[in-house]
């Protein structure tokens, strides 16, 4: 019987969690997983193959796999010491980039085809732009090496802007024309879930809206989020609005109240010790800490 994991990622309160090239020379099988967020794989070196959305595809040099959130997928790698497998990896928060890419519009539409249509599923061939995209890697690496601006959101922008310019013009059949509509694939109910709360974290959160929403009960609500991400609902709400009182606090002068309100706290004393439950410290030393260290 397959293992269905889900294998939530810890984004760290950052839009994009970049993973820098990474070299196997043992055995590596893979297993069936998925995430929360999206995730880009690009294969540097390496042969074997790629299972998504029940197909199975060829790994090789200058492959990119784009994983949509909750889509299940397994890497396997035919690897020896003559034979590597070498690739990056990132995962990121799609809809901190739906907005962050907004000013480029046929960036913006590639990078919503690549994360919501129904028919993509075939990984992206850059064997032609396979020089710059390790020029690309090469420089992100040495910036994560040395922690010199990969905290910062613009570069990661940046990063993400330097993939899709090679999706471009490379596979010139993620571009569409702009009057063909988008074909959208059914989210799943954990995903409708989180978009609702994307919209609305910063309110007062009650079953009865969601339900609403989605034409279900409230007493099923939690459970299929229970069943189809692992995780608690109440926890992933706390999670998400802490995530943006991070930063604020890092980006922004406001008070703790403004942004215990700004993330659905009225009550600034509840919001304070949550904040230090979940995160290890009060909000105040947190921004102090933050802003030390830039």
């Amino acid at each position: 019987m397959m293992n269905y994991l889900f294998e939530p990622v810890q984004l760290q309160n950052r839009p994009l969690l970049y993973g820098p090239t990474s070299r196997s020379t043992t055995s590596y099988p893979g297993f069936y997983h998925w995430h929360q967020c999206c995730e880009i794989l690009f294969i540097h070196q390496g042969n074997g193959f790629v299972i998504a959305n029940q197909k199975t595809f060829e790994m090789r040099p200058g492959m990119m796999f784009f994983f949509q959130p909750f889509q299940l997928h397994k890497v396997y790698a035919n690897v020896s010491e003559a034979t590597p497998y070498v690739r990056t990896i990132m995962f990121f928060d799609p809809h901190y980039f739906n907005r962050a890419l907004l000013p480029f519009r046929s960036r913006h539409a590639i990078f919503e085809r690549l994360w919501k249509s129904v028919r993509h599923s075939e990984p992206l061939d850059f064997q032609p732009r396979l020089g710059f995209l390790e020029q690309v890697f090469a420089m992100y690496n040495d910036r994560y090496q040395t922690k010199n601006g990969l905290d910062e959101e613009e570069d990661m922008t940046i990063l993400l802007l330097h993939i899709l310019e090679a999706a471009a013009f490379t596979c010139p059949e993620t571009r569409q024309q702009k009057d063909t509509a988008i074909e959208v694939r059914p989210f799943s109910y954990a995903e409708r879930i989180m978009d609702w709360v994307e919209e609305h974290y910063a309110e007062g959160i009650h079953l009865e809206a969601i339900a609403e929403r989605l034409h279900l009960s409230k007493f099923y609500i939690s459970r299929l989020f229970q069943r189809e991400t692992g995780g608690n609902l109440s926890e992933y709400i706390t999670a998400r609005r802490i995530k943006q009182a991070c930063r604020l606090l890092q980006n922004s002068e406001y008070s703790v109240e403004r942004i215990s309100a700004e993330v659905g706290y009225p009550n600034v004393s509840y919001f304070i010790r949550l904040f230090k439950k979940v995160i290890g410290t009060t909000p105040l030393k947190y921004r102090t800490a933050s802003r030390e260290l830039e």
